[in-house]
Formats: C-alpha cells, structure tokens, sequence
C-alpha cells in the first residue's frame, strides 16, 4: 500500500513528534514480505554502531518471551516444522496460513502459533528472528492504540472518501482526523488533500499499475517478483487485457477487484506486493536486490540530537550513509546500486500520481529540524 504523505513531509513530522534521527529503508525491503522487511530494517539499525536497543508495536506487548519463542523456533526451523508448512502450503494455504498451523502443530501450543495472526506481532517474530540471525540485542515491546479505531488503514481509506467527495467534506474529515491523530499530522494531511496534490491512496494507483507492460504479456507477468504458483495467469485472466473494465463499480474498485482474487493461497497483502513488484518491473530472478542486505543508510531527517548520532555514525557505520542524492554515487556494490535504482524509480512513480514534480528526488535534501 503507497504511503499516504510525502516521506519528506513524515520524516518531519517525525522530528516534530518525537523522533530524533529519520532513516528510510530501502525500496526493495519496504515492499517485501515481513520476512525480508524485518531483516532490512534490522541490518539498516545494526549497521549505524550506535543503537543499541530496538523497539517495535505489537498487539501482544505481554506476550514479549512467547514473541521471541516463536522467533527462536522459526530461526532454527526443525525438519518437523519445515515439513509442515510444505504440507500446508501442497493443501493449498498461502505461506503465512502454512507456517502458523505448522507452528502450532509442531510446538502443540496455540497461543504461540496466534502471534502469527496479527500484522504487527508477525513483523516482531520476525524483528527478533532477525536480530537472532545477525547480532540479538535487547527488545522492548510496545502497545498498539486500537487498531478497530485508530488504524494507518481506516485513516487513508477516511482519507480517500474525501478525496471523492471534494471540499463540501473537508470539514468533517478535519473533525474525525483531530480525534486520532496529533494536530501536526492533521495540518499535513489536510494541507495536502486541500491543494490536491502531495497525497495518494492505492486507489488513485491501480489503473496505471495494471496498465503496465507486464499484464498484457503473460509470459512476462510470470517473470515478475511474487507471481509465481499461478497467481499470474489468475491475474491475467482477471484483467482480461482490459484493466479500466476489471476496476468498474463501487467506492473503492481496487480493493474489491484484490478482494475477489484473493484466497487461502494467494491473501490480498501478497497479491498488492506482487502487482507493485509488476509496476515496478521487479524479475523474480533479481536476488542482487535483496540477497547481501541493504546497501547503504539513507538519512531522511535529523533535529540536533540527531546530528551528534550522526557523527558517531560517521566514525561506527558499517555501510555507506546516504545524506543527499549525489551521495548515492559513491555506492560500489551491485545490489547497492540496485537498490538505489529501484529507491529513485519507485520515489517518481509516487511523485507523478501524487501530483507533485518527478525529479523532485534528486534535489531532496536532508531535513534538518533545530
């Protein structure tokens, strides 16, 4: 799912509600699955020197000894488990249906294989298997406000509504985003959605994704990242060639065309990464991606305790820090380079749907807050 906002513009909201130093991760590991998002985002913390603690979300913050059980079990993976989620996955369940039933069966405790039930624990299983794969550090768990009100999901698609309706709701989206969100963020947002630029919902991407080379060639869709076990051809044969047909009717076209293909095997979250890998014309045979790690550190914002953590970073880093574009220059390794690649591509296509200037990411400069 695009991020709603400019990431300039949440890296300083960042700043303004608390954070000190803003990193961005890498295309390449943001769009992936949590497996490999978890891992980019650990190695990008590990590799600065100086943190020396990590904290995520979870909707089981009590749950923090049986989250980094579950981690240990799937770090190791025992024969029986991996022969488990096989079995799972030749019934016909998707991976992450697969593995939590395999985990369940194998350690006979259903309360440990629920933790993969929810987004944000299945990301902190798969934060602590990340740490226990490179360097383990200590973790602390942290509560979620409620999701069924306060939600990154509900705000975009309240968002969205508005954004059919036209100014005549700008107040009353002004009202409902006060009640759950910090004023900061209400201005940005509602600045935004006033100028009618500088802000996307997925929805407003789905015709000129789908309108890719890729999906009049199926071949070629079968090449892409996340397309493969058939979920291809039932894209294919869902768009019919004829992607402005399949999105006709209702409020939010693209999520009822995701929603009717999705199923045990293919859920909604893998087939939306597989069409942006599609958009974004990311091959399945492109391990240089991800396969070394992230590349570089990415420096989005800092306020001047962020400045001296960056000179410590300058002297302990273990990868090259990214403040400007020009920066990205001095990258050697292939998939570094390609991550950048990928980094710059995927920065334009969101510009240009959301209206604002596509080369605007090579003058990006690093935001610095006092």
């Amino acid at each position: 799912v695009p991020t709603l906002l400019d990431k300039g513009v949440r890296a300083e909201l960042a700043l303004r509600l608390g954070a000190d130093l803003v990193l961005e991760l890498p295309v390449a590991f943001a769009t992936a699955s949590a497996e490999r998002f978890a891992r980019g985002a650990v190695e990008t913390l590990l590799a600065t020197g100086v943190v020396r603690r990590i904290a995520y979300g979870t909707e089981a913050p009590e749950d923090r000894d049986k989250i980094k059980q579950a981690a240990a079990i799937l770090a190791d993976e025992p024969p029986e488990l991996g022969l488990a989620i096989r079995e799972g996955i030749a019934s016909g369940k998707g991976f992450a249906q697969a593995r939590q039933d395999a985990l369940a069966k194998v350690t006979q405790d259903p309360g440990l294989a629920r933790l993969l039930a929810e987004s944000n624990t299945i990301l902190a299983v798969e934060y602590e298997k990340a740490l226990l794969n490179s360097s383990p550090l200590p973790t602390l768990a942290l509560p979620l406000f409620d999701k069924a009100s306060f939600s990154a999901s509900l705000i975009r698609d309240r968002v969205w509504k508005t954004l059919t309706k036209g100014p005549d709701d700008f107040l009353s989206l002004t009202k409902d985003l006060s009640s759950v969100l910090p004023p900061p963020s209400v201005a940005a947002i509602m600045g935004a959605v006033s100028r009618g630029r500088g802000i996307l919902h997925e929805e407003m991407t789905a015709l000129p994704f789908l309108l890719t080379p890729a999906f009049f060639d199926r071949d070629r869709l079968n090449q892409i990242a996340g397309m493969q076990a058939g979920l291809s051809g039932r894209l294919f044969k869902a768009l019919r060639q004829d992607p402005a047909s399949a999105l006709q009717g209702g409020e939010r076209p693209y999520n009822r065309f995701i929603d009717s293909l999705a199923t045990r095997a293919f859920p909604a979250s893998r087939i939306r990464r597989a069409i942006l890998s599609a958009a974004l014309g990311i091959p399945a045979e492109d391990l240089a991606l991800t396969q070394d790690g992230p590349g570089y550190i990415r420096v989005l914002a800092f306020n001047r305790r962020g400045r001296r953590l960056l000179s410590y970073m300058r002297k302990e880093a273990h990868l090259p820090l990214i403040l400007n574009a020009s920066d990205f220059r001095q990258l050697e390794e292939e998939s570094a380079r390609r991550q950048a690649a990928l980094d710059f591509q995927a920065q334009a296509v969101w510009n240009h749907l959301a209206g604002l200037d596509t080369a605007s990411e090579f003058e990006r400069q690093v935001l610095q807050v006092r």
